[in-house]
């Protein structure tokens, strides 16, 4: 009897699981948990007018985060699919926007994978550390185009990547492929 009752517990609990994983994914949970991750943020998405000239993505719209700090980032949906967020900031951005940059991505992550928010700082970190190392060492070498560009897999999530120039700090969050 017990096991039955330890198996549908499981059960239960493995659905309630998925159910929130499949929340995060889409734009409106999203949203929801990035303004929750980071309150002081005074986050807010909003559909942007644009303009386009030639082909754009079918189906696809972005939102722009409006924040407290001057950083740029989008959030990229299909319908009610979460597709991708990304941020930028200046290269030689002052500490306030640095300091929103990182909050920024602190929340994209802990909104979108879930994890503690341990690990979203230890890998924020981590990626930081090597995207600023590869742009020097692209500089030192002095290739064609200096950059330092660094990912992570982040398994059934999807994928964290940063890209620096000499001229902008970029983070990139993808939502996982079916």
């Amino acid at each position: 009897m017990r096991s039955a009752v330890l198996f549908a517990f499981t059960g239960i609990c493995g659905f309630l699981c998925t159910q929130e994983a499949v929340a995060s994914q889409t734009c409106a949970g999203f949203q929801e948990l990035f303004v929750r991750a980071a309150p002081s943020l005074k986050a807010q998405f909003v559909r942007p007018v644009v303009v386009r000239r030639g082909p754009s993505d079918p189906g696809s719209e972005a939102r722009d985060l409006v924040s407290e700090y001057s950083v740029d980032a989008r959030l990229f949906c299909r319908g009610e699919r979460f597709l991708r967020f990304e941020a930028q900031i200046a290269g030689d951005a002052d500490a306030k926007s640095r300091e929103g940059y990182y909050f920024i991505q602190e929340a994209a992550v802990l909104a979108a994978f879930r994890w503690p928010r341990p690990r979203v700082a230890q890998t924020i970190q981590a990626l930081t550390l090597e995207a600023a190392e590869y742009l020097r060492g692209s500089r030192e070498r002095g290739d064609v185009f200096i950059s330092g560009k660094t990912e992570r897999h982040a398994g059934k999530e999807g994928e964290i990547a940063v890209f620096w120039t000499d001229t902008e700090r970029t983070f990139i969050l993808v939502a996982a492929s079916e």
